[in-house]
């Protein structure tokens, strides 16, 4: 029981992946497709993985799109407009940074629920980004930042990369270190924390500002990815990182936010999507599933938390 636990959603995946081959055997299991959905889901990989910082010590964070739009639009803006590159990346970190100060003094300090507090952060960076950009399209962004996310090796861009990359940094960090035993304990008992000892409102914050400085570094590879910034785009990358995220709690480490769990809950959210796409399906099933996933996902790792807290 343990094994289909921990394992059951890496065994749903490799399963709805081989129904799907042999379902379309023309057009899904192709090395283009496959390619495909691994480029498409390289920056929403990224920032599940941010999000899982804030949540793993207990807290939300609605922001995480509206820093990644507001960063690209400052990397888009300031390089179009003659601004070298890495200044224009400082600029769209030190964005990032604020963000995340600002979300951790209000949460922690203050005592503002986190879900109210970075919904209202997400809009105001909604609108921020419009203004940055005087609400049109920026496009023809330079060269040198299309191969921050680009560059390819072995057939794949960068970002999937550094993203794959990242997984490995969190593992490690989330199971092999006390900083990630430290953000589960906070999680789940911030008073005990306190008694323990722990710094509760640093760790916090500190959570708050990493998630935020790693979104703005996905705005600056989405907007390397793309090639221009759009600004309307952030309402497009919130379902599913929360998705992953949650459902990524529910495999490997049962009950908590863990790396390998989101980066296996997201694999398995775009197969499910893009069979159902090649099947035919209108453009707004994708919608429908992602949001039928996200609920599913917070009540399958609600539960997966209690039974893992019972045992």
């Amino acid at each position: 029981m343990q094994l289909v636990e921990r394992y059951g959603l890496v065994a749903v995946l490799v399963v709805s992946f081989l129904a799907f081959s042999l379902l379309l055997p023309q057009t899904f299991p192709t090395l283009g497709n496959v390619r495909a959905m691994i480029n498409s889901q390289a920056i929403i990989l990224l920032l599940a993985l941010a999000l899982t910082l804030p949540l793993r010590s207990g807290d939300f964070d609605l922001s995480i799109a509206g820093t990644m739009t507001a960063a690209a639009a400052v990397v888009a803006q300031l390089t179009t407009t003659g601004t070298s590159i890495p200044l224009a990346i400082a600029a769209a970190l030190l964005l990032g940074a604020a963000v995340g100060l600002l979300n951790g003094f209000l949460v922690v300090k203050v005592g503002i629920d986190s879900f109210i507090v970075t919904l209202g952060m997400m809009t105001a960076l909604g609108g921020l980004s419009y203004a940055i950009t005087s609400s049109s399209i920026v496009p023809n962004l330079p060269n040198g930042v299309l191969r921050l996310a680009r560059t390819p090796l072995l057939g794949l861009p960068s970002v999937v990369w550094l993203g794959w990359l990242l997984v490995l940094v969190f593992w490690y960090v989330y199971e092999r270190t006390p900083l990630g035993r430290y953000l589960l304990f906070i999680g789940g008992s911030p008073g005990s924390a306190r008694l323990a000892g722990l710094r509760v409102d640093r760790l916090k914050i500190g959570a708050f500002v990493a998630c935020s400085v790693l979104a703005a570094v996905t705005g600056v590879l989405f907007a390397g990815q793309v090639g221009q910034l759009d600004p309307s785009v952030a309402g497009q990358f919130l379902l599913q990182p929360f998705a992953a995220a949650f459902l990524g709690a529910t495999v490997i480490t049962v009950g908590r936010f863990n790396a390998i769990g989101t980066v296996i809950a997201l694999y398995l959210l775009t197969i499910f999507v893009t069979g159902l796409q090649l099947f035919g399906a209108q453009p707004w099933v994708s919608d429908v599933f992602n949001g039928v996933a996200l609920i599913l996902a917070v009540t399958f790792a609600r539960v997966a938390a209690r039974l893992s807290g019972r045992s």
